[in-house]
């Protein structure tokens, strides 16, 4: 399965990356979020909230975020790019269901057929579970990454400060896969997703 090839950019690049509950964009520190903004020098924001962009274009922070003249960008992996793995997926998810079917409707599950049916069920099985874990653990962060790079490289300062902000259970999935792609790009990451930082900032 192809992957993306990420190279690192001529710049000095600070990536601040900070969590948030799913529907806490309506309830950020506005205060604290605006001298965070001022303190780090911070050019952008990166979004990767599982909402409608055109819900939070609405909310206050949004607003905010406007009259600091900071631009925000929703990250994610493009339709397209997950296109025919997502299409391998329906596949084998409509094949494992009408497997399943078979099996069960099988008098002799004991049977030399009965095992190999359902062999081919749990490969199948796995094979879909990686192909999920490819696009969510993998391809998906390296997009947002690719992202993140594009942005920042449209920005014509030598040194460019960003902060993503990242609603809390899909970090848990992600940020460290995000993060270790950002570093490999020399990226500097100071994180806010773990317990013991999370009192540094606190929006």
């Amino acid at each position: 399965m192809e992957v993306l090839e990420l190279k690192p950019i001529k710049k000095r690049v600070c990536a601040y990356v900070a969590k948030k509950n799913k529907d806490d964009f309506h309830e950020f520190d506005l205060v604290a979020l605006r001298e965070f903004i001022t303190k780090k020098k911070v050019d952008f924001i990166t979004l990767d909230f599982n909402v409608d962009l055109k819900e939070f274009n609405d909310s206050e922070l949004a607003k905010t975020l406007t009259q600091m003249n900071i631009k925000y960008f929703q990250v994610d992996i493009p339709e397209y790019a997950m296109g025919y793995i997502y299409q391998e997926i329906v596949e084998k998810n409509e094949l494992h269901a009408d497997l399943c079917e078979e099996y069960e409707s099988m008098i002799d599950k004991d049977s030399l057929k009965g095992e190999s049916l359902k062999n081919w069920i749990d490969m199948l099985r796995d094979e879909i579970q990686d192909k999920e874990n490819f696009i969510s653990l993998t391809l998906r962060p390296q997009w947002i990454v690719k992202k993140m790079l594009e942005i920042t490289q449209s920005i014509s300062s030598e040194e460019v400060s960003f902060l993503h902000l990242v609603q809390a259970d899909i970090c848990e999935d992600i940020c460290a896969q995000v993060t270790d792609n950002l570093r490999e790009l020399d990226v500097k990451v100071v994180q806010y997703t773990k317990k013991h930082n999370i009192i540094n900032i606190e929006f």
